[in-house]
């Protein structure tokens, strides 16, 4: 009989990332969304875990804070789990 597991969820990192946009003079939700270039609901969803970030949003983020002298910016984000 086969084990019942859970699914691979990624997770943002709401701390992280908003110790990274606060750095940068934002602390509004919406101008957090406006700097990501997503929608704020999309933002809010994500930042409150109702939904797993999408490509967009992730893409977003790399483009946002992507340091090439330090490629670990996933890792920074963004946490595997299984749920």
């Amino acid at each position: 009989m086969n084990e019942q597991t859970g699914r691979p969820t990624l997770i943002f990192d709401v701390k992280a990332f908003d110790a990274a946009v606060a750095d940068r003079g934002f602390t509004k939700q919406e101008d957090k969304a406006d700097y990501l270039g997503v929608s704020r609901a999309s933002y809010s969803k994500v930042t409150r875990g109702l939904e797993q970030p999408s490509p967009k949003f992730i893409a977003a983020v790399l483009l946002r804070f992507t340091d090439p002298d330090s490629p670990d910016t996933l890792n920074r984000f963004f946490k595997a789990e299984i749920r």
